[in-house]
């Protein structure tokens, strides 16, 4: 596969709702739903002649499921439930006839029917709000309010799932990036003009960022990629594309430039600090004098140094 090439087609990065996505239904639940199902089933065949109106409002019981799968699923998991209870109850009713059984009171038991449908749609109604009010607080919770992209935390969350895929034999570079004297920019121009200038690199580090990887705001003027199963010669391409990208990327004033440290997983590393802390090596290195500038933290401990790319050399780089 041409490394260069795929790298240059960059889809939509990861989103902190796509990874959150929704719980697995309790084994435990899901026993409750089933003997909640059968009561009422074995209450009308165990005494099938001249049911009692309390046999029918047993059926009431098939409520449960609803409650249950809606608590996990929202409207899918009450669509399964309304579909098992109404196959159900046909079922058992088209028995007792065919066994010669009288059926007994078809009003209560239509009514009993319609009831349980309504309410069953109520529930799925009630649990779909409740589950996209709580997605949407999870993404705010998840989300950077300023650049949108992942914050911090969804970034340790993701780096310790990713190291932990690494340890079992993927490869896996992260990348940090620094804007260049940007407390020099904020005070010259002021703090909107900073502000728009980190949702411009936040937009171009996301524009950039292929869905198998991960970008996000670390903190202050500080992003971080996550570029799983990438080697070093991969992520210098992606690099050397963001800093191009942004120089071309017009800013409301003055112009600015961003560094980045490098750092590869390695099998002597025991944890996801060991490799933040590799690239944050990494990236002091870079900014210590220079700008738009990269540096690679290598497996042995030593700094292997890159020349900052010319907007020339870069196009050709990528």
């Amino acid at each position: 596969m041409d490394l260069k090439k795929t790298l240059d087609q960059p889809s939509p990065p990861k989103s902190p709702v796509w990874y959150l996505g929704q719980p697995s239904v309790p084994l435990r639940a899901l026993v409750l739903a089933f003997g909640a199902m059968i009561v009422p089933v074995f209450a009308t065949v165990l005494v099938p002649r001249e049911p009692s109106d309390f046999q029918v409002l047993l059926w009431l019981l098939s409520l449960l499921p609803a409650f249950l799968l809606a608590f996990y699923r929202g409207w899918r998991g009450v669509a399964t439930a309304l579909a098992i209870g109404m196959a159900v109850l046909v079922l058992v009713q088209l028995a007792l006839i065919g066994l010669g059984h009288a059926i007994g009171n078809w009003p209560l038991l239509v009514g009993v029917t319609v009831a349980y449908v309504c309410i069953a749609l109520a529930i799925g109604f009630l649990s779909e709000m409740l589950h996209r009010e709580r997605m949407r607080a999870e993404k705010l919770a998840l989300t950077d309010e300023l650049t949108g992209l992942p914050n911090r935390r969804f970034v340790r969350l993701t780096l310790e799932t990713e190291f932990a895929a690494a340890q079992r034999g993927r490869s896996l570079v992260i990348v940090f990036f620094d804007l260049d004297r940007f407390k020099v920019y904020n005070d010259t121009h002021g703090h909107i003009a900073g502000d728009h200038a980190l949702r411009a690199f936040g937009a171009v580090l996301k524009g950039q960022t292929r869905s198998m990887n991960l970008s996000g705001r670390y903190g202050g003027e500080e992003f971080i990629t996550i570029l799983s199963s990438c080697d070093v010669a991969g992520a210098l391409i992606f690099v050397d594309r963001v800093r191009r990208k942004l120089r071309e990327t017009p800013l409301e004033v003055g112009a600015i430039t961003a560094s980045a440290g490098v750092a590869t997983y390695s099998p002597d590393m025991k944890t996801p600090d060991e490799l933040l802390a590799a690239a944050d090596a990494a990236l002091y290195r870079a900014k210590r004098g220079a700008i738009d500038h990269v540096e690679v933290h290598a497996v042995d401990g030593a700094a292997a140094e890159r020349e900052a790319l010319t907007p020339k050399t870069a196009g050709g780089a990528a």
